[in-house]
């Protein structure tokens, strides 16, 4: 059973875009993983840099299915 807490956790989470749900959960699993500070640091920042272009456009999503299955 869910606590309020983590009810509001989830329903902030679910009100993110697709995209940013994953890059969320990036984050989240790169805290748990048992790697080097080093290397966790890099990769959270690495994905917040991402995340940053994104937002800024500096870069652009590509759709999974036109990348795989070109006409």
């Amino acid at each position: 059973m869910k606590t309020i807490m983590e009810q509001a956790l989830l329903d902030q989470a679910l009100a993110m875009s697709p995209n940013e749900r994953v890059e969320f959960a990036q984050l989240i699993l790169a805290s748990i993983e048992h790697e080097d500070e080093k290397i966790r640091q890099k990769w959270i920042t690495e994905v917040k840099d991402r995340m940053a272009a994104l937002k800024s456009g500096k870069a652009k999503l590509i759709d999974f299915d036109s990348l795989y299955h070109e006409d």
